[in-house]
């Protein structure tokens, strides 16, 4: 059985192969379940000369961000985790990409298919799965799971030279190109703020001032989470949050009792709690849109939806594709609209489309 790459200048040879590839397939395998920031485990690479394990908690890993600028296709399957990955421990993204489950989203597969499940559609090879909950920080790996992490970028080659085919007859490559481009981006892997707005959505049930309040413990908890690496749940759940933006301690000590915090939490976070609160500004930072909709907005809603639906029908992909239900309601209350203003999107909703939004931008409530 193929041993795991731990020594530095084997890897250092490694990533020349690499930078000179004419394909790599990639992937990673990571623990996450007590820090905030993914650790990676292991790296699974596919070059035309075979495959290759990279232990990366025993050399460091930084000079393959440079190597996956080569001009050879980068090719992932769901790759979004394994790209953060890749960014956090190399400061670069692999360049150009081809993930191979947007790929087949684009040609009809369901929207969230796996891997194993692609590969057996495809190619009708059936992957084993009992390897998919291993902790993959332990050593030594055994056989099995060198060989399961092995065949995570074995078919990822031939996956794409099919998926390339049915893009090609079909006309959709340039699709392809548009939505990993977004993948390619690093700002999407950084923490926004204005997206709290969109992952807790419990705010917008609150009034103004717990609105605002419960902003400030979103951002003060994501900061204290990365300081610490411990996961924003081990700061304080999202219910004490949502309570204390209703009922904020005066005092630090006030913390100790209430529901769902552990008195070794209090201490610790409880000072800082109460800090950020006091410096909770009269207005929330990002404004969460109402939770119902205006009989206007409803009816915008309903004719994004009805014409998102039949375009997918007429393509045979799924609705999801062009726009999700929450991304329709985020649009025509008023929140951005570039994935469907622009690209292939834009051409297949036509000026329909164009015309729901136009509307959406009029009748949209002012923050």
């Amino acid at each position: 059985m193929s041993a795991i790459l731990k020594d530095p200048l084997a890897f250092e040879e490694l990533c020349e192969r690499v930078a000179t590839a004419a394909f790599v397939g990639l992937d990673t395998e990571f623990v996450r379940e007590r820090t905030y920031f993914a650790e990676l485990a292991l790296i699974q690479l596919a070059l035309p000369d075979g495959l290759v394990l990279v232990d990366p908690l025993a050399i460091d890993v930084a000079s393959l961000g440079e190597a996956l600028q080569g001009p050879g296709i980068k090719i992932l399957h769901a790759g979004r985790q394994d790209l953060e990955l890749i960014l956090q421990e190399t400061g670069r993204l692999p360049s150009p990409l081809f993930d191979t489950q947007v790929a087949a989203a684009l040609l009809g597969f369901d929207e969230q298919i796996g891997y194993g499940g692609l590969v057996e559609k495809i190619l009708d090879v059936r992957l084993p799965k009992d390897a998919t909950r291993t902790n993959w920080a332990n050593r030594p790996l055994t056989d099995h799971q060198v060989r399961y992490a092995l065949d995570d970028v074995r078919y990822l080659k031939p996956l794409h030279e099919r998926l390339m085919e049915g893009l090609a007859e079909q006309g959709r490559a340039v699709w392809l190109q548009e939505d990993v481009a977004a993948l390619s981006q690093p700002d999407l892997y950084h923490f926004d703020p204005a997206q709290l707005t969109r992952r807790y959505r419990q705010g917008s049930a609150m009034p103004a001032a717990a609105q605002a309040r419960f902003g400030t413990l979103l951002r003060w908890r994501e900061g204290a989470a990365r300081d610490a690496n411990l996961p924003r749940g081990w700061i304080l759940p999202d219910a004490v949050l949502v309570d204390l933006a209703h009922r904020p301690p005066a005092h630090p000590d006030e913390l100790t009792g209430r529901r769902g915090v552990e008195e070794r939490a209090a201490r610790r976070w409880g000072a800082a709690v109460c800090e950020a609160l006091r410096t909770t500004p009269a207005v929330a930072a990002h404004v969460w849109p109402p939770s119902t909709l205006t009989a206007e907005q409803t009816a915008l809603y309903e004719a994004f939806v009805s014409l998102v639906d039949a375009r997918a029908r007429r393509l045979g992909i799924s609705a999801s594709l062009l726009a999700t239900r929450r991304d329709i309601k985020d649009i025509v209350q008023g929140g951005p609209a570039e994935s469907l203003e622009n690209g292939w999107r834009a051409q297949i909703l036509g000026d329909e489309g164009r015309a729901l939004l136009e509307r959406a931008r009029r009748h949209a409530q002012p923050a």
